[in-house]
C-alpha cells in the first residue's frame, strides 16, 4: 500500500493502466482497488486524480506557469481533461481559482511551493547530519535551508527548501528544465526531507521498548539520498572508512564523473556515467572500484528492461553485502524497516543499551536505527 503510494504520488498512474501498474507492483489490479477501497475508500485511479489536482490547485495559486504548463505538470495528457476534471471537483474552473488567488503570493521566477509536515520535526538534528555529509558540487546546507542539484527521467532540476518552523512547513525554489516531471520532483523532494512520515506515531510504537525509549529523540526524520542509485554509490564508497573518507571519495567521484549543471554546481553522476568511468583516480583498493562499476552496470540493465527487479538481487554483485544492503535501504527513503544490524554504530548503541530485542521495532527499524546512530 505504502509502496503504491508513493509511485502514484509521482505520477506512475498518468501513463498507463491500473493493471500494468499493478503487475509492476506484482500483485492483481482486483487487490490493488480492494485495499486503496479498505484503507482510503477511494479507488487508485480516484487517489491520483486527486493527487494530480492538489498539485495543480498548488500550482495556480502560488506561482505564475500558464495553466496550459500547470496541467502538463500536474500529470494530465490534455487541457480539456484537466479543466474538465479540475471544474467538476473544485466546482470552478482554473481561471476562476486563480482570480482568486493574491497576485501578491505568485512567483514568475522559479517555481516556489509550500510542503508541509505533521510536526514535531527535529530539524537541529536534520541539518547536522546533512552538513556533515554536505557535497559542495551538488549541494548546500546552511542553518535553516538545503539546495541541491537533481536529475530526474532525463530532467536536470535543482531546489532549495527553507525550515519555517512556525507554520510547520518548507518553502520549496524549485527550477526544472522540464516542467512536465514536476509531480515526480516534488515527490522525491518530500522523501529527501522525510516531510510524510507520521513521526509520532512511529516514537510511540518504538517506546514500547523499554531499553529504547530513553534515547528516543523526538521529530527524527531520515534523511534520504536523492535515489536509490545515490544512496548504493554512497554506500559502496564508505565500506570500511570514515564518514570524512567517504565523503572524499565522493567528491572525487562527482567533480570527475558528474555532469556540469551550472557554473557553480554539478550533477550526481549517473549509472550510466559511471559504469562508463575510469575509476583508477580513486584511491581505494580495485575490487572496490569493480563494485562501483558492477552495481552502475546492474541499474543500467534494470532501467533498460523495465521490469520490476528487486533491489535484493544486488547480493548476487560481488562487495555488496547485508550491511551496504541494509544501508542503501535506509538512506533510500523508501524502505521504513532497513535494519542494518552489522553497522559499527549501531552495534556500540545496542551493547550500551543491553538490547537483545529488535525485532519488535518492526515495521519502524529504519527510524530505530536514527535513533540509535544519534544516541552515540
Amino acid at each position: 500500500m505504502r509502496k503504491a503510494m508513493q509511485r502514484i504520488q509521482s505520477g506512475a498512474l498518468n501513463n498507463q493502466s491500473v493493471q500494468s501498474f499493478s503487475a509492476s507492483l506484482g500483485i492483481s489490479d482486483r487487490y490493488l482497488r480492494k485495499i486503496f477501497e479498505q484503507h482510503l475508500g477511494m479507488s487508485p485511479q480516484s487517489f491520483a486524480n486527486h493527487h494530480k489536482l492538489m498539485l495543480a490547485r498548488q500550482l495556480l495559486q502560488q506561482t505564475d506557469l500558464p495553466i496550459t504548463e500547470i496541467a502538463l505538470s500536474s500529470g494530465f495528457n490534455s487541457v480539456r481533461r484537466f479543466n474538465d476534471s479540475f471544474k467538476a471537483t473544485m466546482r470552478l474552473s482554473p481561471s476562476e481559482l486563480r482570480k482568486k488567488a493574491s497576485r501578491s503570493e505568485l512567483k514568475s521566477v522559479s517555481i516556489t511551493l509550500q510542503l508541509s509536515y505533521r510536526p514535531p520535526y527535529n530539524w537541529a538534528q536534520m541539518q547536522r547530519f546533512l552538513k556533515l555529509r554536505e557535497l559542495p558540487l551538488i549541494e548546500s546546507v546552511s542553518d535553516n535551508s538545503y539546495s541541491r542539484t537533481f536529475s530526474i527521467n532525463q530532467t536536470q532540476g535543482w531546489f532549495k527548501a527553507t525550515h519555517q518552523p512556525s507554520k510547520h512547513r518548507f518553502s520549496v525554489d524549485i527550477e526544472l528544465q522540464d516542467n512536465a516531471q514536476l509531480m515526480p520532483a516534488i515527490a522525491q523532494i518530500k522523501q529527501v526531507l522525510d516531510l510524510e512520515s507520521d513521526v509520532s506515531t512511529i516514537e510511540k510504537h518504538l517506546a514500547k521498548d523499554t531499553k529504547l525509549k530513553p534515547i528516543i529523540c523526538k521529530g527524527l526524520r531520515l534523511p534520504a539520498c536523492w535515489n536509490t542509485f545515490e544512496a548504493g554509490i554512497k554506500a559502496i564508497l564508505g565500506q570500511q572508512v570514515s564518514v570524512k573518507a567517504a565523503y572524499g571519495h565522493t567528491h572525487k567521484l562527482i567533480e570527475r564523473v558528474g555532469a556540469t549543471y551550472n557554473e557553480q554546481h554539478k550533477l550526481f553522476p549517473t549509472p550510466t556515467e559511471v559504469m562508463k568511468a575510469d575509476l583508477s583516480f580513486l584511491k581505494m583498493p580495485n575490487r572496490r572500484k569493480q563494485t562501483l562499476t558492477d552495481f552502475a552496470a546492474w541499474f543500467v540493465e534494470a532501467e533498460h528492461t523495465q521490469s520490476d527487479i528487486s533491489l535484493s538481487d544486488i547480493l548476487d554483485i560481488k562487495g555488496i553485502g547485508p550491511w551496504s544492503y541494509e544501508y542503501i535501504k535506509l538512506r533510500s527513503g523508501q524502505d521504513t524497516d532497513a535494519f542494518p544490524e552489522k553497522d559499527l554504530g549501531v552495534i556500540k548503541a545496542i551493547e550500551a543499551l543491553e538490547i537483545t530485542d529488535t525485532d519488535s521495532w518492526s515495521p519502524w527499524r529504519s527510524y530505530a536505527t536514527l535513533q540509535l546512530w544519534n544516541s552515540l
